[in-house]
Formats: C-alpha cells, sequence, structure tokens
C-alpha cells in the first residue's frame, strides 16, 4: 500500500495517506525521499528542498504567497 501520493507532476510535496514516522523512506512517482520528521496522515511532506520565499505547490497550485519584499 503506498505510503503517500504525488497528486500533481509539478507539486514539490506529497501527502501522507497513513502517519509516517521519522527516518522512514518514502517512494512515490519515482521520487524518494527519508522523513525528517514524524508526518501524520493528510500532511505534507517536501519531495525537494524548498527555499523561503518559495511556494508550495499541492494540486498543480501554489499554497501560499511569497513574503513580501523587505523594507526599502
Amino acid at each position: 500500500m503506498p505510503q503517500a501520493i504525488h497528486i500533481s507532476p509539478i507539486d514539490n510535496v506529497v501527502v501522507a495517506l497513513h502517519p509516517i514516522a521519522k527516518g522512514t523512506l518514502v517512494e512515490v512517482d519515482g521520487l524518494a525521499v527519508t522523513a525528517l520528521e514524524d508526518i501524520p496522515q493528510g500532511h505534507k511532506m517536501a519531495v525537494k528542498p524548498i527555499k523561503n520565499g518559495e511556494n508550495v505547490i499541492k494540486y498543480g497550485f501554489p499554497l501560499r504567497p511569497p513574503p513580501p519584499p523587505p523594507p526599502s
């Protein structure tokens, strides 16, 4: 049974179908990442580094806007 689902090929996260324990190797759609912490069922797990200010992509769409620019 799969541990996670990668909803869209452009998503940078997967969604846990079951609780995932820290240290578990998760393989889905040719991606393989190790959980750095316990991931509860239904929560997101990054499948590649997401830089500060970079959008989390889920369902093929950004979930959060980038932070505002620093004051001048």
